[in-house]
This record gives C-alpha cells, structure tokens and sequence, in this order.
C-alpha cells in the first residue's frame, strides 16, 4: 500500500503556491482539489497554509533567486499566486524554470504604476491626469504646476499604502514622507483627484480570451473619517451603476488589459466613473485581495475563478466554464477597521457572527492581546471581514454592517 501510494504521489503534479495566509488558503484547497501536489511557501512560519499544503516552505516569497531552487528542488509544473503583489516574481520564476505564465516584461509594466499609467495614456485609456516627480527635491516645484488637488502616490505598492489626498502646499510635505515609508524609490506619481463612484473588476486571460467575472461597486462609507487616506470598507453587488455606464466601463477595462498586454492570468482592475466617463485608476496583473474576486463574487454568483487560473498555470486546459455565473444573489462585503489608535486588548462576539442572518463568510485577523493598532491609513490595516446576501441589496449590506458592528472590540486609547 505503502508504495501503491507513493506511486500515486509521484505521478501527481506539482504546484509553487507563494503566499500561504488565510486569503491564499483558498488557493491551496482549490489546488488540492484539483488533484495537485501543492508546495505552499511564506515568510511567516505561522502562516496556517503551510500546514494545509502537502510541503510547507518558510521562505521569503519576494526572493525569486530562492523560490526558483525551490521550484526546480521539487520539480514543480506551475507556480501561483493569489492575492500578493509579487507578479514580477511569478513571471520571473516561471520564465526561469520554462512554466506557463505572464512575461516578466508584462508584470513590471503592470506593477510599476508610473510605466502603466504612461501605457495606457500613450494607448488613449483613460486615466486621471499626472506627472511624475523624481526627486523631493522637485515637489514643491512641480505640485504647485500641476495645481491642488491631488492624490499622491508612491510608484511600487498596492493595498492604499501612502496614497493619499493632498488639498493644498499645507499636506504636501507629509504627504510624501509617509509614502516614502512604503518605497526606497524617491518618485511619486501625482494624479488629479476625480470624484465619483467607483467600482472593481477582476478578470481572467487566456488563449485571447478576456473574461471579466466580477464587477461591484466599492463601498466608501466612512471616507471623511479616514481622510486624507482612501479607505475602503467593502463592496456591494450587483452594481446599480446604469447599463450603459457598466458597458462603457468594462470597454476601458479591456481596452487596458490589451494595452498592457496582460495575455495570462488573472487582471485586476480599479475604475472611477467621473462625470459619466470611465477612468482606469489601476489595473494589476494579479488576483484581487480582500476576498474580492475569490470571496464576495463566488458567494454571490457561484464562480470559481481560482480553478481555470490555476489549471492554466500548471499547464492544463483552463475550463473557463467556471466563470459563467450559476446564480446571482444581493451581496455586500464589510470590514471591521479601527477609527483610532489604540492598545488591543480583546473582541466578543466572533463565535456569533456566523450564524447572523445572511453571514456566507467571515474572517477575523486581530492580532494577540496587548499589541498597538494604528487608525487605518491603508488597506492593510483591516482587523476583520464579513460577507453577506440579503433578499435585497440594502437588505445584504444592513445584514453586514450589523454583522461587523456585532463584534464587541475592546480597546484602551493612545
């Protein structure tokens, strides 16, 4: 028997998994569905995926030096990653070890969001004006040319991290220091701030073929609250955004995708609707985090985008019947963010959210007992999140918000 199942093993093939928290768990137990040998790898050795994963590998999976000998260690037939900004080291390991995946060319253009943005100008996308500033040198010169107000961002991170609005010369200065905390690289990119509603995508590319299985409305509640930052707190779908606006929005969204010549995988897309016009506020060559695309949507129309992405990057035919909704159900998304800086000390109520009305999933992430938290400045610094359905949609995000507000958290000021 011992053997017989050894043989079984070896036959299997073998998959690179980088990233293995509780988001990239969903990625793992699809691929061991799928019948693969799964190598899940992360710098945290207490990352739960590590355990789920038939070879669990503590690594630093921004090192594409160390998980390309990984992946020829283990002989790997594809390597993924769901919900991590690394699109360059995927590229560049499945370049390395002759696995099917995006060009490395492809996944800096996508990554750098000054290179993108000056693509998808260049091609006649459209996107909110811009300059790039080199140098901190050159700020003050160069911010009070292209006039206030603006969004300041840094040109090599995702999440929200030290984005943020700059209304006048009085936020101009902090407002780079705080996004040279995200970067080694001295340049920032200054977008003209548009206002209007807002919406995510997410898609699929494969063979030619660009499929786009998510589309919600993000959801900006509290934005006064967390300003000058730019923090979301969920979606809602479906959008109740006109038909012809949604039309006009996933036009942009393809024409993107081609322009930047995402051609495999997974494409992730942020789009502003100003004055009735689409504008492309981002667009990644990566899965969505924040249990968007593998959250949200699936719950909400039955989806499963992992399978055909992860079929594809070991080699196999991509069954893209996966992305053809089998319901459609009112959903929304909340997240459970702290409006102040604060001492953690406890949460109640985490066992009851389940089982609230209309909860399809909910996830906590709130660090040890004693351990500072900061007011959210950025995506990353979201402690819980819960998805729901409803009849309706405000019946789906009354449910979520009620499901969030549930949790009891208890704090001590800073």
């Amino acid at each position: 028997m011992g053997v017989l199942m050894g043989s079984i093993l070896n036959m299997k093939k073998r998959i690179l998994i980088l990233g293995a928290g509780r988001e990239q768990c969903i990625a793992i137990e699809e691929a061991k569905q799928l019948g693969l040998y799964v190598i899940a790898c992360d710098e945290n050795q207490t990352a739960p995926g590590l355990k789920l994963a038939d070879v669990g590998v503590v690594v630093d999976i921004k090192d594409p030096k160390k998980i390309t000998a990984l992946g020829r260690e283990h002989g790997v037939s594809g390597i993924f990653c769901h919900a991590v900004e690394i699109p360059e080291v995927v590229a560049d390991v499945a370049e390395a070890l002759d696995l099917p995946g995006l060009s490395p060319q492809t996944a800096r253009l996508c990554k750098s969001k000054h290179d993108r943005i000056r693509a998808l100008k260049s091609a006649g996308v459209k996107v909110p004006d811009f300059i790039i500033v080199s140098h901190r040198e050159e700020l003050e010169r160069e911010a009070a040319a292209f006039g206030f107000p603006f969004v300041i961002k840094p040109l090599d991170n995702a999440g929200s991290r030290g984005v943020q609005l700059v209304a006048d010369h009085r936020g101009l200065v902090g407002s780079y220091n705080e996004a040279m905390l995200y970067t080694d690289n001295p340049s920032v990119i200054l977008e003209r701030y548009l206002q209007g509603p807002q919406v995510s995508t997410e898609s699929v590319v494969y063979q030619g073929c660009i499929k786009t299985f998510a589309f919600a409305d993000r959801n900006y509640g509290d934005v006064n609250e967390y300003a000058p930052h730019f923090i979301e707190d969920g979606i809602n779908f479906p959008s109740v955004l006109a038909e012809d606006i949604q039309r006009r929005v996933l036009a942009e969204v393809n024409k993107a995708i081609e322009v930047l010549g995402i051609d495999f995988g997974a494409a992730k897309g942020d789009v502003l609707i100003h004055d009735g016009v689409p504008y492309i506020v981002e667009m990644a060559s990566r899965t969505s985090g924040g249990w968007f695309g593998a959250g949200s949507i699936p719950i909400a129309t039955g989806v499963n985008p992992l399978k055909p992405l992860i079929q594809m990057s070991v080699g196999e035919h991509a069954d893209m019947g996966c992305l053809v909704p089998t319901r459609r159900l009112w959903c929304a998304q909340r997240y459970w963010i702290p409006k102040g800086s604060a001492i953690f000390n406890s949460v109640d109520g985490i066992n009851l959210v389940g089982s609230m009305p209309g909860v399809a999933m909910f996830t906590d992430f709130f660090p040890e007992s004693g351990v500072a938290i900061d007011k959210a400045r950025n995506h990353a610094q979201r402690y819980a999140q819960v998805i729901c359905t409803g009849s309706t949609r405000d019946e789906a995000i009354l449910r979520a918000e009620a499901a969030i507000a549930s949790l009891r958290v208890e704090l001590t000021p800073l």
